[in-house]
Protein backbone atom coordinates (compact mmCIF):
# COMPACT_ATOMS: atom_id res chain seq x y z
CA UNK A 1 0.00 0.00 0.00
CA UNK A 2 1.25 3.48 -0.86
CA UNK A 3 0.72 5.88 1.64
CA UNK A 4 1.07 9.68 0.57
CA UNK A 5 2.82 12.08 2.01
CA UNK A 6 1.72 14.48 4.86
CA UNK A 7 1.33 18.05 3.44
CA UNK A 8 4.18 20.34 4.44
CA UNK A 9 6.30 17.82 5.08
CA UNK A 10 8.59 18.27 2.02
CA UNK A 11 9.11 14.64 2.40
CA UNK A 12 8.05 11.76 -0.01
CA UNK A 13 5.10 9.73 1.02
CA UNK A 14 6.03 6.09 1.93
CA UNK A 15 6.01 3.76 -0.41
CA UNK A 16 7.98 0.55 0.83
CA UNK A 17 5.29 -2.14 0.17
CA UNK A 18 4.57 -1.46 -2.89
CA UNK A 19 8.71 -1.38 -4.00
CA UNK A 20 8.85 -4.38 -1.97
CA UNK A 21 6.15 -5.97 -3.99
CA UNK A 22 7.50 -4.85 -7.36
CA UNK A 23 11.01 -5.71 -6.56
CA UNK A 24 9.75 -9.50 -5.39
CA UNK A 25 7.01 -9.82 -8.81
CA UNK A 26 10.64 -8.96 -10.85
CA UNK A 27 12.63 -11.65 -9.01
CA UNK A 28 9.64 -14.27 -9.12
CA UNK A 29 9.37 -13.46 -13.42
CA UNK A 30 13.56 -12.95 -14.15
CA UNK A 31 15.30 -16.42 -12.20
CA UNK A 32 18.13 -15.49 -14.08
CA UNK A 33 18.68 -12.17 -13.05
CA UNK A 34 17.76 -12.64 -9.21
CA UNK A 35 20.46 -15.75 -9.24
CA UNK A 36 23.28 -13.64 -11.22
CA UNK A 37 22.46 -10.70 -8.52
CA UNK A 38 22.24 -13.25 -5.36
CA UNK A 39 26.11 -14.30 -6.16
CA UNK A 40 27.27 -10.74 -6.85
CA UNK A 41 25.79 -10.55 -3.14
CA UNK A 42 27.56 -13.59 -1.85
CA UNK A 43 31.35 -12.47 -3.62
CA UNK A 44 30.89 -9.12 -1.97
CA UNK A 45 30.25 -10.48 1.13
CA UNK A 46 32.96 -12.91 0.59
CA UNK A 47 35.62 -10.22 -0.48
CA UNK A 48 34.75 -8.73 3.39
CA UNK A 49 35.73 -11.77 4.72
CA UNK A 50 38.98 -12.72 2.57
CA UNK A 51 40.80 -9.75 3.33
CA UNK A 52 41.53 -9.28 0.20
CA UNK A 53 43.26 -12.40 -0.19
CA UNK A 54 43.12 -13.59 -3.52
CA UNK A 55 43.15 -17.31 -3.02
CA UNK A 56 40.17 -17.56 -0.56
CA UNK A 57 38.71 -14.79 -2.88
CA UNK A 58 39.42 -17.93 -5.70
CA UNK A 59 37.82 -20.45 -4.00
CA UNK A 60 34.98 -17.99 -2.62
CA UNK A 61 33.78 -17.36 -6.72
CA UNK A 62 33.96 -21.20 -7.57
CA UNK A 63 31.78 -21.70 -4.67
CA UNK A 64 29.31 -18.74 -5.46
CA UNK A 65 29.26 -19.78 -9.06
CA UNK A 66 27.30 -22.49 -8.68
CA UNK A 67 24.33 -20.49 -8.15
CA UNK A 68 23.37 -19.21 -11.62
CA UNK A 69 24.06 -22.69 -13.22
CA UNK A 70 21.61 -24.48 -10.15
CA UNK A 71 18.16 -24.56 -11.93
CA UNK A 72 19.73 -25.66 -15.48
CA UNK A 73 21.86 -28.46 -13.43
CA UNK A 74 20.84 -28.76 -10.17
CA UNK A 75 22.16 -32.31 -9.29
CA UNK A 76 26.14 -31.00 -10.51
CA UNK A 77 25.73 -27.24 -8.86
CA UNK A 78 25.02 -28.96 -5.55
CA UNK A 79 27.87 -31.75 -5.42
CA UNK A 80 30.39 -29.11 -6.66
CA UNK A 81 29.35 -26.95 -3.66
CA UNK A 82 29.10 -30.07 -1.11
CA UNK A 83 32.34 -31.17 -2.25
CA UNK A 84 34.07 -27.26 -2.29
CA UNK A 85 32.17 -26.67 1.52
CA UNK A 86 33.87 -30.93 2.70
CA UNK A 87 37.16 -29.38 1.66
CA UNK A 88 36.65 -26.11 3.78
CA UNK A 89 35.05 -28.25 6.66
CA UNK A 90 38.47 -30.78 6.45
CA UNK A 91 41.29 -28.65 5.31
CA UNK A 92 40.11 -24.93 6.44
CA UNK A 93 39.23 -25.70 10.16
CA UNK A 94 41.52 -26.69 12.88
CA UNK A 95 40.41 -27.33 16.15
CA UNK A 96 42.65 -24.52 17.77
CA UNK A 97 41.29 -22.62 15.26
CA UNK A 98 44.01 -21.80 13.00
CA UNK A 99 43.79 -23.11 8.87
CA UNK A 100 45.75 -26.08 7.28
CA UNK A 101 44.81 -24.81 4.18
CA UNK A 102 44.06 -20.66 4.73
CA UNK A 103 43.08 -20.70 1.21
CA UNK A 104 39.63 -22.96 1.97
CA UNK A 105 39.09 -21.17 5.19
CA UNK A 106 35.10 -20.99 5.47
CA UNK A 107 32.87 -18.15 4.13
CA UNK A 108 29.76 -18.63 2.57
CA UNK A 109 29.75 -22.58 1.93
CA UNK A 110 25.83 -22.98 4.59
CA UNK A 111 24.61 -20.58 2.75
CA UNK A 112 25.47 -21.45 -0.72
CA UNK A 113 24.80 -25.32 0.20
CA UNK A 114 21.40 -24.41 1.71
CA UNK A 115 20.53 -22.88 -1.66
CA UNK A 116 21.58 -25.40 -3.59
CA UNK A 117 19.90 -28.04 -1.50
CA UNK A 118 16.93 -26.14 -2.24
CA UNK A 119 16.42 -25.68 -5.61
CA UNK A 120 17.77 -29.75 -5.43
CA UNK A 121 14.71 -30.63 -3.64
CA UNK A 122 12.50 -28.40 -5.80
CA UNK A 123 13.74 -29.94 -9.27
CA UNK A 124 14.77 -33.08 -8.93
CA UNK A 125 13.01 -36.52 -7.42
CA UNK A 126 12.64 -36.87 -3.97
CA UNK A 127 15.38 -39.54 -3.59
CA UNK A 128 18.21 -37.58 -5.08
CA UNK A 129 17.27 -34.58 -2.29
CA UNK A 130 17.08 -36.77 0.49
CA UNK A 131 20.61 -38.54 0.00
CA UNK A 132 21.63 -34.36 -0.61
CA UNK A 133 19.69 -33.89 2.46
CA UNK A 134 21.72 -36.83 4.36
CA UNK A 135 25.40 -35.18 2.86
CA UNK A 136 24.58 -31.75 4.45
CA UNK A 137 23.47 -33.34 7.84
CA UNK A 138 26.70 -35.56 7.68
CA UNK A 139 29.01 -32.46 7.00
CA UNK A 140 27.19 -29.95 9.16
CA UNK A 141 28.06 -32.77 12.23
CA UNK A 142 31.92 -32.62 11.14
CA UNK A 143 32.00 -29.21 11.36
CA UNK A 144 30.22 -29.00 14.69
CA UNK A 145 33.03 -31.48 15.54
CA UNK A 146 35.72 -29.76 14.43
CA UNK A 147 34.45 -26.07 15.37
CA UNK A 148 36.91 -24.27 17.73
CA UNK A 149 34.30 -24.14 20.52
CA UNK A 150 34.43 -27.80 21.19
CA UNK A 151 38.01 -27.23 23.03
CA UNK A 152 36.56 -25.06 25.16
CA UNK A 153 36.95 -21.89 23.19
CA UNK A 154 33.30 -21.20 23.83
CA UNK A 155 30.81 -22.02 25.75
CA UNK A 156 28.04 -25.53 25.03
CA UNK A 157 25.34 -23.21 24.44
CA UNK A 158 27.15 -21.61 21.73
CA UNK A 159 28.33 -25.05 20.46
CA UNK A 160 24.49 -26.61 20.44
CA UNK A 161 23.00 -23.31 19.07
CA UNK A 162 25.76 -23.44 16.24
CA UNK A 163 24.70 -27.00 15.15
CA UNK A 164 21.14 -26.18 15.38
CA UNK A 165 21.59 -23.50 13.17
CA UNK A 166 23.27 -25.96 10.68
CA UNK A 167 21.05 -28.81 11.17
CA UNK A 168 17.56 -26.25 11.30
CA UNK A 169 18.80 -24.54 8.13
CA UNK A 170 19.48 -27.68 6.14
CA UNK A 171 15.90 -28.84 6.92
CA UNK A 172 14.17 -25.76 6.14
CA UNK A 173 15.77 -25.28 2.81
CA UNK A 174 14.84 -28.67 2.39
CA UNK A 175 10.81 -29.00 3.21
CA UNK A 176 10.84 -25.64 1.22
CA UNK A 177 12.26 -27.07 -1.81
CA UNK A 178 10.78 -30.76 -1.81
CA UNK A 179 7.04 -28.42 -0.90
CA UNK A 180 7.62 -26.57 -3.85
CA UNK A 181 8.34 -29.83 -5.82
CA UNK A 182 5.10 -31.52 -4.59
CA UNK A 183 3.41 -28.80 -5.93
CA UNK A 184 5.26 -29.18 -9.12
CA UNK A 185 4.24 -32.70 -9.47
CA UNK A 186 0.58 -31.80 -8.45
CA UNK A 187 -0.17 -29.88 -10.74
CA UNK A 188 1.72 -31.51 -13.30
CA UNK A 189 -0.28 -34.61 -12.56
CA UNK A 190 -3.46 -32.47 -13.03
CA UNK A 191 -2.73 -31.03 -16.25
CA UNK A 192 -1.66 -34.84 -17.80
CA UNK A 193 -4.97 -35.80 -16.50
CA UNK A 194 -6.80 -32.65 -18.00
CA UNK A 195 -4.28 -33.59 -21.38
CA UNK A 196 -5.79 -37.03 -21.20
CA UNK A 197 -9.01 -36.26 -20.76
CA UNK A 198 -8.94 -33.79 -23.60
CA UNK A 199 -7.40 -36.26 -25.89
CA UNK A 200 -9.84 -38.84 -25.05
CA UNK A 201 -12.69 -36.40 -25.79
CA UNK A 202 -11.20 -35.53 -29.15
CA UNK A 203 -10.73 -39.05 -30.36
CA UNK A 204 -14.25 -39.70 -29.03
CA UNK A 205 -15.61 -36.77 -30.98
CA UNK A 206 -13.32 -37.63 -34.36
CA UNK A 207 -15.10 -41.62 -33.90
CA UNK A 208 -18.18 -39.69 -33.55
CA UNK A 209 -17.52 -37.69 -36.68
CA UNK A 210 -16.08 -40.74 -38.59
CA UNK A 211 -19.32 -42.68 -37.78
CA UNK A 212 -21.99 -39.60 -38.66
CA UNK A 213 -19.46 -39.52 -42.24
CA UNK A 214 -20.10 -43.51 -42.82
CA UNK A 215 -23.75 -42.98 -42.05
CA UNK A 216 -24.43 -40.30 -44.44
CA UNK A 217 -22.04 -42.11 -46.99
CA UNK A 218 -23.94 -44.93 -47.09
CA UNK A 219 -27.65 -42.99 -46.90
CA UNK A 220 -26.39 -41.05 -49.71
CA UNK A 221 -25.05 -44.33 -51.19
CA UNK A 222 -28.57 -45.60 -50.96
CA UNK A 223 -30.53 -42.63 -51.75
CA UNK A 224 -28.67 -42.50 -55.40
CA UNK A 225 -29.35 -46.36 -55.42
CA UNK A 226 -33.15 -45.77 -54.90
CA UNK A 227 -33.20 -42.84 -57.23
CA UNK A 228 -31.46 -44.73 -60.20
CA UNK A 229 -33.79 -48.07 -59.53
CA UNK A 230 -36.66 -45.56 -59.84
CA UNK A 231 -35.70 -44.28 -63.20
CA UNK A 232 -34.90 -47.77 -64.30
CA UNK A 233 -38.45 -48.30 -63.17
CA UNK A 234 -39.93 -46.18 -64.86
CA UNK A 235 -37.65 -46.22 -67.90
CA UNK A 236 -39.00 -50.47 -67.77
CA UNK A 237 -42.90 -49.22 -67.22
CA UNK A 238 -42.54 -47.17 -70.92
CA UNK A 239 -40.56 -50.32 -72.40
CA UNK A 240 -43.44 -52.44 -71.79
CA UNK A 241 -46.12 -50.15 -72.10
CA UNK A 242 -44.72 -49.67 -75.26
CA UNK A 243 -43.75 -52.81 -76.60
CA UNK A 244 -46.51 -54.24 -75.43
CA UNK A 245 -50.06 -52.85 -74.80
CA UNK A 246 -49.69 -50.04 -77.01
CA UNK A 247 -48.36 -52.98 -80.04
CA UNK A 248 -51.47 -54.74 -79.38
CA UNK A 249 -53.78 -51.80 -79.12
CA UNK A 250 -52.06 -50.92 -82.54
CA UNK A 251 -52.44 -53.69 -84.01
CA UNK A 252 -56.43 -53.96 -82.76
CA UNK A 253 -57.02 -50.89 -84.33
CA UNK A 254 -55.54 -51.72 -87.65
CA UNK A 255 -57.37 -54.85 -87.99
CA UNK A 256 -60.41 -52.79 -87.01
CA UNK A 257 -59.62 -50.57 -89.75
CA UNK A 258 -59.52 -53.53 -92.31
CA UNK A 259 -63.01 -54.85 -91.42
CA UNK A 260 -64.78 -51.62 -91.38
CA UNK A 261 -63.14 -50.96 -94.87
CA UNK A 262 -64.23 -54.60 -96.08
CA UNK A 263 -67.63 -53.69 -94.65
CA UNK A 264 -67.97 -50.30 -96.70
CA UNK A 265 -67.06 -52.00 -99.73
CA UNK A 266 -69.77 -54.49 -99.06
CA UNK A 267 -73.14 -53.26 -100.79
CA UNK A 268 -75.32 -55.64 -98.70
CA UNK A 269 -77.85 -53.03 -96.08
CA UNK A 270 -77.26 -56.19 -93.80
CA UNK A 271 -74.09 -55.29 -91.84
CA UNK A 272 -74.77 -51.19 -91.17
CA UNK A 273 -75.36 -52.57 -87.20
CA UNK A 274 -71.35 -54.35 -87.68
CA UNK A 275 -70.07 -51.62 -89.12
CA UNK A 276 -71.25 -49.25 -86.17
CA UNK A 277 -69.99 -51.41 -83.85
CA UNK A 278 -66.69 -51.83 -85.57
CA UNK A 279 -66.15 -48.43 -86.31
CA UNK A 280 -66.77 -47.28 -82.05
CA UNK A 281 -64.42 -49.81 -81.18
CA UNK A 282 -62.17 -48.63 -83.59
CA UNK A 283 -62.56 -45.18 -82.07
CA UNK A 284 -62.21 -46.32 -78.69
CA UNK A 285 -58.81 -48.12 -79.64
CA UNK A 286 -56.96 -44.87 -81.40
CA UNK A 287 -58.30 -43.23 -77.93
CA UNK A 288 -56.87 -45.82 -75.71
CA UNK A 289 -53.40 -45.55 -78.20
CA UNK A 290 -53.05 -42.14 -77.44
CA UNK A 291 -53.47 -42.08 -74.30
CA UNK A 292 -51.25 -44.83 -73.81
CA UNK A 293 -48.74 -42.91 -75.38
CA UNK A 294 -49.03 -39.67 -73.58
CA UNK A 295 -48.59 -42.18 -70.17
CA UNK A 296 -45.36 -43.44 -71.50
CA UNK A 297 -44.64 -40.05 -72.42
CA UNK A 298 -44.78 -38.99 -68.89
CA UNK A 299 -43.69 -41.61 -67.14
CA UNK A 300 -40.14 -41.67 -69.22
CA UNK A 301 -39.89 -40.04 -72.91
CA UNK A 302 -38.20 -42.37 -74.91
CA UNK A 303 -36.69 -39.25 -76.67
CA UNK A 304 -34.69 -38.88 -73.49
CA UNK A 305 -32.73 -42.29 -74.38
CA UNK A 306 -30.88 -40.10 -77.24
CA UNK A 307 -29.82 -37.75 -74.83
CA UNK A 308 -31.18 -34.60 -73.18
CA UNK A 309 -30.34 -31.97 -75.66
CA UNK A 310 -32.79 -33.95 -77.91
CA UNK A 311 -35.33 -34.53 -75.26
CA UNK A 312 -35.45 -30.57 -74.92
CA UNK A 313 -35.27 -30.05 -78.54
CA UNK A 314 -38.26 -32.29 -78.52
CA UNK A 315 -39.85 -30.17 -75.91
CA UNK A 316 -39.20 -26.71 -76.98
CA UNK A 317 -40.67 -27.19 -80.47
CA UNK A 318 -44.31 -28.67 -78.89
CA UNK A 319 -44.50 -25.34 -76.55
CA UNK A 320 -47.01 -22.49 -77.18
CA UNK A 321 -44.48 -19.90 -76.97
CA UNK A 322 -41.11 -19.90 -78.86
CA UNK A 323 -38.21 -20.92 -76.91
CA UNK A 324 -34.50 -20.60 -77.72
CA UNK A 325 -32.57 -23.56 -76.17
CA UNK A 326 -29.06 -23.53 -75.76
CA UNK A 327 -27.27 -26.81 -74.40
CA UNK A 328 -23.81 -26.53 -73.12
CA UNK A 329 -22.58 -29.96 -71.33
CA UNK A 330 -18.99 -31.67 -71.62
CA UNK A 331 -20.13 -34.70 -69.93
CA UNK A 332 -23.72 -36.83 -69.52
CA UNK A 333 -25.34 -36.90 -66.59
CA UNK A 334 -27.04 -39.99 -64.92
CA UNK A 335 -30.09 -40.84 -66.50
CA UNK A 336 -31.81 -39.95 -63.20
CA UNK A 337 -30.56 -36.71 -63.14
CA UNK A 338 -31.25 -36.22 -66.91
CA UNK A 339 -35.41 -37.42 -65.90
CA UNK A 340 -35.56 -34.65 -63.68
CA UNK A 341 -33.82 -31.97 -65.58
CA UNK A 342 -36.20 -32.65 -68.33
CA UNK A 343 -39.88 -32.83 -66.64
CA UNK A 344 -38.67 -29.66 -64.49
CA UNK A 345 -37.99 -28.24 -67.90
CA UNK A 346 -41.32 -29.24 -69.28
CA UNK A 347 -43.35 -27.84 -65.82
CA UNK A 348 -41.68 -24.31 -65.89
CA UNK A 349 -42.22 -23.79 -69.76
CA UNK A 350 -46.01 -25.33 -69.21
CA UNK A 351 -45.98 -22.40 -66.24
CA UNK A 352 -44.79 -19.74 -68.65
CA UNK A 353 -47.35 -20.63 -71.62
CA UNK A 354 -50.17 -20.30 -68.80
CA UNK A 355 -49.23 -17.79 -66.15
CA UNK A 356 -46.91 -15.32 -67.83
CA UNK A 357 -47.96 -13.60 -70.78
CA UNK A 358 -44.50 -14.18 -72.41
CA UNK A 359 -43.28 -13.31 -75.72
CA UNK A 360 -40.71 -15.44 -75.73
CA UNK A 361 -38.96 -17.59 -73.54
CA UNK A 362 -35.13 -19.34 -73.15
CA UNK A 363 -33.91 -22.89 -71.79
CA UNK A 364 -29.77 -22.80 -70.68
CA UNK A 365 -28.59 -25.79 -69.97
CA UNK A 366 -24.58 -26.33 -68.89
CA UNK A 367 -22.35 -28.08 -66.41
CA UNK A 368 -20.12 -26.18 -63.30
CA UNK A 369 -17.88 -28.16 -61.80
CA UNK A 370 -19.59 -31.64 -62.05
CA UNK A 371 -23.33 -29.87 -61.04
CA UNK A 372 -25.78 -29.66 -64.40
CA UNK A 373 -27.48 -26.03 -64.06
CA UNK A 374 -30.75 -25.81 -65.91
CA UNK A 375 -32.12 -21.88 -65.97
CA UNK A 376 -35.57 -21.10 -67.48
CA UNK A 377 -36.33 -17.78 -68.40
CA UNK A 378 -39.02 -15.63 -70.08
CA UNK A 379 -40.11 -11.70 -70.87
CA UNK A 380 -43.58 -11.91 -69.07
CA UNK A 381 -45.39 -10.33 -66.01
CA UNK A 382 -43.02 -11.92 -63.37
CA UNK A 383 -44.19 -12.56 -60.03
CA UNK A 384 -44.02 -16.27 -59.81
CA UNK A 385 -43.54 -17.43 -55.76
CA UNK A 386 -43.43 -21.34 -54.68
CA UNK A 387 -47.16 -21.41 -53.57
CA UNK A 388 -48.40 -24.19 -51.16
CA UNK A 389 -49.48 -26.95 -53.65
CA UNK A 390 -48.54 -24.81 -56.42
CA UNK A 391 -46.09 -26.25 -59.22
CA UNK A 392 -43.00 -24.46 -58.25
CA UNK A 393 -43.40 -25.82 -54.79
CA UNK A 394 -43.55 -29.71 -56.58
CA UNK A 395 -40.62 -28.74 -58.73
CA UNK A 396 -38.09 -27.35 -55.24
CA UNK A 397 -39.59 -31.09 -53.87
CA UNK A 398 -38.72 -33.32 -56.75
CA UNK A 399 -34.84 -30.85 -57.18
CA UNK A 400 -34.24 -31.68 -53.32
CA UNK A 401 -34.56 -35.01 -53.50
CA UNK A 402 -31.25 -35.10 -55.22
CA UNK A 403 -29.74 -32.36 -52.90
CA UNK A 404 -30.43 -29.84 -55.77
CA UNK A 405 -31.07 -26.37 -55.35
CA UNK A 406 -34.20 -24.23 -57.05
CA UNK A 407 -33.81 -20.40 -57.03
CA UNK A 408 -36.72 -18.03 -58.20
CA UNK A 409 -36.03 -14.48 -59.72
CA UNK A 410 -39.40 -13.10 -61.08
CA UNK A 411 -40.14 -9.57 -59.56
CA UNK A 412 -43.24 -8.21 -60.35
CA UNK A 413 -43.50 -7.11 -64.33
CA UNK A 414 -40.80 -9.44 -65.54
CA UNK A 415 -38.36 -10.89 -66.52
CA UNK A 416 -38.46 -14.00 -64.91
CA UNK A 417 -35.57 -16.36 -64.41
CA UNK A 418 -35.66 -19.85 -62.89
CA UNK A 419 -32.12 -21.60 -62.08
CA UNK A 420 -32.17 -24.89 -61.22
CA UNK A 421 -28.87 -27.14 -59.87
CA UNK A 422 -28.73 -30.85 -59.91
CA UNK A 423 -25.75 -32.80 -58.86
CA UNK A 424 -24.38 -34.51 -62.02
CA UNK A 425 -24.64 -37.91 -60.62
CA UNK A 426 -27.60 -38.89 -58.38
Amino acid sequence: MIVPAARGSGRPGRTYPGLVRREWDWLLSHPVEADLLLAAVLLVATVGQSRADPLILAVSTLLVATIPLRRRYPVQAFTTALLIAALQVGLGMQPRGDYAVAALQPTVAEFVVAVLLYTLAAHTPRRTSIRGLCGCLILSAIAIARWPGSNGLHPEPAILGASALLASACLTAWVLGDSVAYRYRVAYYAALEERAARLEAERDAQARIATAAERARQLQERRALAVDESAARLRRIERDLHDGAQVRLAALALSLGEIKEDLEADNDGDGGRARMLIGAAHASAKEALAELRDLARGIHPAVLDRGLDAALSSLTESSAVPVELTVSISKRPSPAIETIAYFCAAELLANVAKHSSAAKASIVVSDDEGELVLTVGDDGVGGARPGDGGGLAGLRERVQTVDGKLRIDSPPGGPTKITIVLPGHA
